[in-house]
Formats: structure tokens, C-alpha cells, sequence
């Protein structure tokens, strides 16, 4: 059969495309509703700001990058669900998230199974590579083994706390936090006055505030997700227990200032991510994601998510998408520099170890310091 001038060109442009122009799938899987729905947004905002210009400057060696998005209710058991389903059914070269500690214990083995890299922004230490030596699980934010020790040190040489209390969740992310502050208060001859749990959904916490009042303690430490520090931390101010209070990662972002208002004044946190940071890569970052996003400001985590799609973009580039050659390329020749510094996976399989102590002062996190 003869074909016209027309249609030859048509079927060469759309053989040019399936030749030249593939696709590469990727997968996100985060919260949008369930506990940690408050992050889930900012997570996919700044993996999407990464995708978008990754595909505008070319691609990777011309390959268009997909990106599924996927709500995983911050359930394990439906983080599976969704995950089975981006393994499996999408073929995705890559699963970014899940984003809670919790998900990320009950689904990395399907990442093994898969041989596909599994890029997560939780940050128990539980899941560390020394712990759980999984070759294709790897982390984009600096974990609380190490947020936690550098909170217990300023806590105690820097605020002078002796006679410290701890409020903390009841989720891995949580508990997992509160066994390093425990060691790391016992590495300086400190016993924790009084520890009180308070769950995740909890709404008053008069019974944990009056006992950590009772104990004396001279300073507290949160250790819970962003609501329940909220809540704590309103009451305290309500009860008058003065003293100084300084919570991890969860009690750093908007999240916790919107809903504690003024009684989040003076409080600390370390920090993974602060949007007035005047490192350059910061600055940048949060400059096109507000061109982007109508001037919204970003929020931890969404650097490390933008980070990451930077990070596995340079991994296809060198590698091709074949997962155990991605995971082997991640864990021993990936070394890009991206929001959060110089990126290099280390013995944890964790990909930086930045973290901030900052103080609320009703309108900003002020940088206190930035240790590395």
C-alpha cells in the first residue's frame, strides 16, 4: 500500500515520539487525609515543582517524567494497597514515600520484593540500613537519631535543662524519638523527670500537663506529630508551667504555629528545613515554588521531596531504570547538591544529616544554628 506524503510524516513524528520521547513513571505516595494530611500537600507541591522543571529543561536524555500521585491516609495498610499498585500495575521505576514512619515499616519490604527503589522523607531511626538492611530503601531528610541528639544537647548545654519532661505519641515516629532522648539524656547523667504520652487525635492534655507540672521538670520536650504539640503546648501556657520548651522536627512547621497561635512564641525546634534560611539553594528553592504555587510558602517536607526527584532524575541519567541498578547506583555514586546541601547516601542510607535549631518568634523560625 502506498501512503501519502501526509500520513508518512504523521507516523514518522509519532515513531519520533515512542523512540525519543518515552515516558518514565514515578510514584508518590503521601497523606491527604488521615493523620499527617497537613504535610501531604507540601510533598506534592515540591516533588511536582522538580518533575515540572526536570521535564522543561529536556527531560532525562529526552525522557519525560510521569508522576503518579497516590493517598495513603497515612495507613500502613493502605499505603501497601496503593504501593502494590504503583509496583506492580504502573511498573513505576521509583515509589517516593510513604512519608510516615509507621507506612514506611509495613511496606518497605514490597519495595525489595519489586527491586525498585523506595525514596522516603520519614525519619524514625528504626528503619535505619544498619537496622533494616534493605538495598532499595533509602531516606531524604536527616533522621531523628540525629535531630533527637542535637535537640537533648542544646536542651541540656545550651538552655541548662537538668530536670527534663518528655511528651510523646504513640507512633513509631514518636516512640522511636523518645528512646534516643533517653539515651542521649542518660549520656549526660540525666534522668527524665516525668515522660507522658499523649495519642495521636487527643484533644486535652490536662492530666499529662498537671503531672509533668508536679514532677518539677524545668523543661519540656515534644516528642508527638503536629496536633498533639499544638494541644500541649496551649496547655502548658494555660497552666503556667514556665519553662523552656523545645520539640523535633513536627513541632518546627506551620502546621504546629497555625494551630498553637501565640503560645508557640519562644518555642524550639530542630529543624530539617526552614524557609528563611539564606543559604543560596534555600533562597532559590523557595522563590520558584511560591512563582509556582501562588505565593504559598513551602513547608519541611517539601525540600527533601524536591531533593529526591533531583536525586533518582540523576540516577536514570547515569544508570538507566533498572531498580537494582538505580539502588546500587543511589547507595554508592549518587552525589548531587540540592536544597538540603551536598546529597550523598551514607551507612544509614540516609542522604543528609542537616539540621536547625530555631525559635518561634510569632512570625519566623529564627536560625539559631545549622549543624551538618
Amino acid at each position: 500500500m502506498k501512503l501519502g506524503k501526509g500520513i508518512f510524516l504523521v507516523l514518522v513524528l509519532f515513531l519520533s515520539v515512542a523512540v525519543f520521547g518515552s515516558t518514565i513513571k514515578l510514584a508518590l505516595v503521601a497523606p491527604f487525609t488521615g493523620l499527617g494530611s497537613i504535610l501531604g500537600d507540601y510533598i506534592k507541591k515540591g516533588a511536582l515543582l522538580a518533575v515540572d522543571e526536570i521535564n522543561a529543561a529536556g527531560g532525562i536524555n529526552g525522557d519525560t517524567i510521569e508522576l503518579a500521585v497516590y493517598d495513603d491516609a497515612a495507613n500502613p495498610s493502605t499505603a501497601a494497597n496503593v504501593i502494590r499498585r504503583a509496583l506492580f500495575q504502573d511498573n513505576a521505576v521509583a515509589i517516593f514515600g510513604p512519608n510516615m514512619s509507621s507506612s514506611v515499616i509495613g511496606v518497605h519490604p514490597l519495595a525489595q520484593q519489586a527491586k525498585t527503589p523506595m525514596l522516603v522523607g520519614a525519619t524514625s531511626p528504626s528503619f535505619r540500613y544498619t537496622v533494616i538492611p534493605n538495598d532499595y530503601l533509602f531516606r531524604l531528610r536527616a533522621d531523628d537519631g540525629v535531630k533527637v541528639d542535637n535537640l537533648v544537647k542544646y536542651a541540656v548545654e545550651v538552655l541548662g535543662i537538668e530536670n527534663p519532661g518528655v511528651i510523646y505519641g504513640s507512633t513509631d515516629y514518636c516512640l522511636a524519638a523518645y528512646e534516643v532522648a533517653k539515651k542521649k539524656f542518660a549520656e549526660y547523667g540525666i534522668d527524665i523527670a516525668a515522660a507522658e504520652q499523649i495519642k495521636e487525635g487527643e484533644k486535652d492534655a490536662t492530666g499529662q500537663i498537671t503531672k509533668l507540672k508536679n514532677a518539677g521538670i524545668d523543661g519540656l520536650v515534644g516528642l508527638t506529630h503536629e496536633s498533639e504539640a499544638a494541644v500541649s503546648v496551649n496547655q502548658m501556657r494555660q497552666y503556667q508551667v514556665d519553662v523552656p520548651i523545645i520539640g523535633f522536627s513536627a513541632w518546627g512547621v506551620p502546621a504546629f504555629t497555625d494551630l498553637a497561635g501565640d503560645s508557640a512564641v519562644g518555642v524550639y525546634s530542630v529543624q530539617g528545613f526552614n524557609p528563611i534560611d539564606p543559604d543560596p539553594a534555600v533562597v532559590e528553592f523557595v522563590e520558584k515554588y511560591e512563582a509556582k504555587w501562588d505565593g504559598e510558602e513551602p513547608s519541611d517536607p517539601a525540600q527533601a521531596y524536591y531533593d529526591g526527584i533531583y536525586l533518582i532524575a540523576d540516577a536514570i541519567a547515569a544508570v538507566g531504570t533498572d531498580g537494582a541498578a538505580l539502588a546500587e547506583y543511589l547507595a554508592d555514586g549518587a552525589e548531587i547538591v540540592g536544597v538540603q546541601g551536598e546529597l550523598k547516601c551514607d551507612e544509614h542510607h540516609n542522604f543528609t544529616n542537616v539540621s536547625l535549631i530555631s525559635q518561634f518568634d510569632g512570625k519566623d523560625w529564627v536560625i539559631i544554628d545549622k549543624i551538618f
